[in-house]
Parts: C-alpha cells; sequence; structure tokens
C-alpha cells in the first residue's frame, strides 16, 4: 500500500508511464532492500516538493475529482517502510531533490525539515521532459525480505488494484517487467486467471450526497468450476481461486480494499470461494463508505449496508446455492464417462448416426457452456447433467456426428434414481448408475437414427411424453 501510495501520486500528476524498482544495495549488512518509483508525471517547483516532503502536507485537500484526496501522504507512506526517502523532481532542466533521513534527523537533532536543493547529477538519467523519482532506502520495515517475493507480491497486487488504469493504456513496469491487470472477477480473458462468466445484469444504485449525486455500479461473476475443481489446493492458491476475498471495492477505477461486504447476515462459507463481487463507487460518495484516511478500507454507513445488502445478501446465497449444486453435479459425472465410454466400443456394430449441421437447442448450448464442453472429444458421446428449462428426462442432439445428451437434473430419473447411485460410494451402485445412463444413450440413439424428420419429431414427442409419465410415477405416493 505505500508503494501504492507512490502510484497514486504519478497518476495524480498526470502520469502515462510509472516504473517500479526492487533492488537490493549489497554495500549494505542491514536493510539493504532499496525501491524506486519513477513517472513522467507534471513534475513539481521547489515549494511544491517542500509540501509534498511536509507531514501533512497536501495540494489536493478535498480534491474528489481523482485519487489524491485521500492517502498516508508521501513522507508518512515512504518513512512507514523505510528509514530514508529521496524524492527527485523536474519540470524542466532543473532537478530539485528532498530528503528525509530518519537517522540523520535523530543523530543531528533536526527540528524542521531539510531544504530542497537543486542538484546538477542526479543518480538517473530524466527519461521525460518533466516527472518524478521516489526513492526508498535503507527499508526496515517490509514484509519480506527477499527482492524476487517482493517482486512477486508487487505484481500480483499492483496489477489488481490498478486494473482498470492498466486495461485503459497506463504503462506500469516493476523492474522493467510490464505489470499486467489482474482482474479479480476473472471476467478478462487476458488475466492470469480467466474463464468465469458475468452472473446476472450490472446493478446500478444513484445516492444523493452533500457533494452531489453518485453512482454506484454492482456486478457478479460466477467461477469455472467443472474446469478448475480438479486443480490442486496450491494451484487453487495460486491463481487466486481460493482463499481469496469474494468483493472488491473500487473508489475511481482503483481498487480500495476487498473483503466480506454488503452480504447482509450470511456468513462467507467454501462454497463462496468461487464467485466473485465488484463494487465500484463515486468519490463524491467517499463518507457513505467511510474511506479511511490511508485509503486502504472501507467502514461503510449503516444506511449504504442496508440498501445494498437488501439485493446483495440474496444473490450471495443465490451463487452459493448453484455452486453446491454445481459440485454435487460434479461428483455424480463418473459413471457419465463411464458410460461414454462403454458406449464408444460397441459404436461399429451399430447403424452410424446421421452428420447434423443444424443450430443446437438453447437449453444444450447452455448446459455445454456451464460444463465447459466444446464437442472436441474422440468419444461420439458426451453425457452431462444441467438444469432443463423442459419437464423431459433429457435432452439430446447429434452434431458432427457425436450424441450429444444432457440429463435434466430438475426430473425425477436424475433426482431420485441416478443421482443417489452415482453419489453412493458403493461399487455396485456407481454400476447401476452406469447402467442407466446407458440406457438413456441407447434411447437417445434410438431416437435420432430416424431418417424421416416427421418420424424423428414423433419419436421426440415420446420421450416427452414418457418423461411426463416417469416423473408422475416416481412423484406418486409410496
Amino acid at each position: 500500500m505505500a508503494i501504492a501510495e507512490l502510484i497514486d501520486n504519478s497518476l495524480q500528476a498526470g502520469a502515462t508511464e510509472v516504473r517500479v524498482w526492487v533492488a537490493a544495495d549489497e554495500r549494505l549488512t542491514t536493510h539493504p532492500i532499496e525501491i524506486s518509483v519513477a513517472d513522467n508525471g507534471s513534475g513539481m517547483e521547489a515549494d511544491t516538493l517542500a509540501k509534498a516532503l511536509t507531514f501533512g502536507g497536501s495540494t489536493r485537500f478535498d480534491d474528489r475529482s481523482f485519487l489524491g484526496r485521500y492517502g498516508m501522504g508521501l513522507p508518512n507512506g515512504a518513512l512507514s517502510r523505510a528509514r530514508c526517502v529521496e524524492v527527485y523532481s523536474w519540470t524542466d532542466e532543473r532537478v530539485w531533490m528532498g530528503r528525509l533521513d530518519v537517522d540523520d534527523m535523530v543523530d543531528n537533532g533536526w527540528r524542521t525539515l531539510p531544504p530542497i536543493d537543486e542538484v546538477d547529477a542526479p543518480p538517473f538519467q530524466p527519461a521525460s521532459k518533466t516527472g518524478t523519482v521516489v526513492r526508498l532506502l535503507r527499508c526496515d520495515r517490509l514484509e519480506y525480505r527477499r527482492v524476487s517475493t517482493i517482486e512477486k507480491h508487487l505484481t500480483t497486487d499492483l496489477g489488481r488494484i490498478y486494473r482498470e488504469f492498466l486495461r485503459a493504456g497506463l504503462i506500469l513496469l516493476l523492474n522493467d517487467t510490464p505489470v499486467e491487470p489482474s482482474d479479480p472477477l476473472m471476467l478478462d480473458d487476458a488475466g492470469r486467471a480467466a474463464g468465469a462468466r458475468q452472473f446476472g445484469d450490472v446493478l446500478v444504485y444513484r445516492l444523493a450526497s452533500d457533494e452531489g449525486e453518485g453512482r454506484i455500479e454492482v456486478r457478479f461473476s460466477e467461477l469455472p468450476i467443472e474446469r478448475w475443481h480438479s486443480l490442486s489446493a496450491s494451484e487453487k492458491r495460486r491463481l487466486g481461486i481460493t482463499n481469496a476475498p469474494s468483493v472488491s471495492v473500487l473508489r475511481a477505477g482503483r481498487e480500495i480494499d476487498r473483503g466480506w461486504f454488503f452480504m447482509g447476515t450470511k456468513r462467507r462459507q467454501n462454497y463462496d470461494d468461487w464467485w466473485r463481487c465488484e463494487v465500484r463507487f463515486d468519490p463524491v460518495l467517499d463518507e457513505s463508505f467511510g474511506i479511511t484516511h490511508a485509503k486502504q478500507a472501507i467502514s461503510p454507513q449503516q444506511e449504504l449496508s442496508d440498501l445494498l445488502s437488501k439485493d446483495l445478501e440474496p444473490i450471495a446465497r443465490a451463487l452459493n446455492n448453484r455452486v453446491r449444486r454445481r459440485f454435487e453435479l460434479i461428483k455424480v459425472s463418473t459413471p457419465l464417462s463411464n458410460a461414454e465410454r462403454r458406449a464408444a466400443l460397441a459404436e461399429d456394430g451399430l447403424p452410424p448416426l446421421p452428420a447434423r449441421s443444424g443450430p443446437m437447442p438453447p437449453d444444450l448450448e447452455h448446459v455445454l457452456a456451464a460444463n465447459e464442453l466444446t464437442l472436441t472429444r474422440d468419444c461420439p458421446y458426451q453425457l452431462v447433467v444441467g438444469e432443463l428449462s423442459t419437464t423431459t428426462a433429457f435432452e439430446a442432439f447429434v452434431q458432427k456426428g457425436r450424441l450429444v445428451v444432457a440429463l435434466n437434473s430438475r426430473h425425477p430419473l436424475f433426482r431420485d434414481l441416478y443421482g443417489p447411485l452415482a453419489s453412493s460410494e458403493a461399487r455396485s451402485d456407481q454400476e447401476t448408475a452406469t447402467q442407466i445412463a446407458l440406457a438413456v444413450l441407447a434411447a437417445a440413439r434410438a431416437e435420432w437414427l430416424a431418417t424421416r424428420r416427421s418420424e424423428r419429431t414423433a419419436r421426440h414427442e415420446f420421450r416427452r411424453a414418457w418423461s411426463d409419465v416417469l416423473a408422475s410415477f416416481f412423484n406418486a405416493p409410496a
């Protein structure tokens, strides 16, 4: 967050390129880490630099237009991690330098801040007409001691905090390596972990404040459980799937906090690892969100929490239930794979399936998308489970010579027969579930062997009628 404070200052100064360096000064045996932040912003004259290095000094007091209203301030942020900070800034050919050294101040008993000096030979070559370089020297309060570890965490955190600015074209480099945007909602195809889908529409709220009307936007995403559930625990942590905050809060496009917010009485559970929420708000609503002076947390007013949680808590509960159901469906998928494999072994002795190039029914398309399947497997059969909008026990379709069958998880055939057997630990129950899946495959295959459209339509209608009668029988009192 101390480095983010310096980057905020760069962005506020109009910088389009920010370079961060982390290195170790081998001449120092204690506190060898040095961190520098350089930008091509507007730079500072001597008097502005003096104010920036003054504790509590600011040129942007109560400025709600961008990032600068809140923050630790340059000296607080820098000296919270280092024993010395040097700032070089230039607006023309003159380079000004200010320095705060805790040890010098104590040893010499200084009661005023050192003066701002003009330097003829700064320890770097300015790469832009205007700009600023901040050097944190003798870093003694770092969370990590190794340069590689600091790089790793800065890359992840800065990519997430400034994801909107990076998408908009900001060049942010860490030791000359570009920092890529990191989307905690995992909707960005360019991210290291992508593949989530937005859940529902973006919710928009307009809230009045003393500074004017502010806008709040909320969106949710679902992670691809079917694709990622089998990853190792360490890989899930590395990708930020598990043990990651569910809610990201952005002020003026910059992440300001993340955690568990606006979810009412719902407590966080393990299933909540598999969805995300993003809350964006305008700076005029700072008081409602309770922004801390360091821009590191929010403490929402009760009125705001009540307003948002009224909508967000039911969505969170619905997503939790969806995740639970999807994991239950994954658990019962083994007999389906066994049925696909066994049916494929008998394929050569059966009449060939027709080639079909027409559009796939929306229900099947939705189920395949939910299961992250693309019909590229060599097996001539594809068995999946999903919630269908129809009352049929299953839906089937032939595409590229492959039979795709979706069991309807809402139908009693799945709910009361196949599902319990497939969930059982007993091998005999698993085998029975496989045989039920084979029976469904056989029925679907026979249906699609009809060559005439009228005959195929009649078989479709028979399947629907059979499904309804079967549901009535299953639902009849015991």
